[in-house]
């Protein structure tokens, strides 16, 4: 289907896997082999498997906000999975800084659609884990965060969920993960940045950590000021969900 992947159906289930190692991706997202769990990732678990010269790891696709307690892994008429392939790949071949694309697994059954996609393992943290841990003056690699969120805006990509998670850090980084939900627009407003950006800065206070670190990520960016309307009402409608915990990932 894809240059590079090939397809394979498996009890039911579809999938488009890297070639040069298609048979163990394959079956770490059918049936989690090889797969043990690292971490919880917002709304799920992200889980690790074995590849020569490296490691590949899995992300299960669950529901957020009160739709989980009906359907807490599947879409209606929604392919997640195959739409998110399609998104990184794209990206990825553009040189947008993201793990290696390994490969997605859907599953329909009536109206539903369950799935999984993987990426390679990077060495690296994420945001979160590195400012918790940090010395004195992430200021610069702060700044590298922000520049590569400007990169992803001029390509027009806008990330549905962009927060300290989903950003990782390291020797050669940083990277951007998980877009899920991600769409690339013909024009990218300053709206849409101003908000992604936001979200990001929403992020850093539910996690605890410093707002003063959303400075050098605006510099790195190169934007001095985002609309004041618009940064209130985030601010309420962060209030809001602390006080109704049914937000998204933090």
């Amino acid at each position: 289907m894809e240059n590079g992947y090939v397809k394979i159906r498996r009890h039911g289930k579809n999938v488009l896997a890297w070639e040069e190692q298609a048979e163990t991706i394959a079956k770490a997202l059918i049936q989690g082999e090889g797969c043990e769990a690292v971490e919880e990732a917002g709304r799920g678990t992200v889980y690790r498997f074995e590849l020569p010269g490296g490691c590949g790891m899995v992300r299960r696709y669950k529901r957020g906000g009160l739709v989980r307690f009906f359907l807490s892994d599947a879409y209606i008429l929604s392919n997640r999975p195959l739409r998110e392939f399609r998104l990184h790949l794209q990206i990825q071949k553009e040189g947008l800084p993201v793990p290696k694309l390994l490969g997605a697994c859907w599953e329909r059954r009536g109206l539903f659609v369950r799935g999984a996609i993987a990426t390679e393992g990077l060495p690296a943290q994420n945001l979160c884990e590195f400012l918790s841990h940090s010395p004195e003056g992430p200021d610069e690699e702060l700044r590298r965060c922000g520049t590569v969120i400007r990169r992803m805006h001029d390509m027009h990509v806008w990330h549905a969920d962009l927060q300290v998670k989903n950003i990782l850090v390291g020797a050669g980084g940083p990277w951007l993960i998980d877009f899920d939900n991600a769409v690339i627009r013909p024009h990218l407003s300053p709206l849409l940045r101003a908000r992604n950006l936001l979200r990001l800065r929403r992020s850093i206070q539910k996690n605890g950590l410093s707002p003063a670190y959303f400075k050098p990520l605006c510099d790195g960016y190169g934007v001095e000021a985002l609309p004041e309307w618009l940064s209130r009402i985030y601010d309420v409608k962060g209030r809001v969900s602390d006080l109704t915990g049914i937000s998204r990932n933090p």
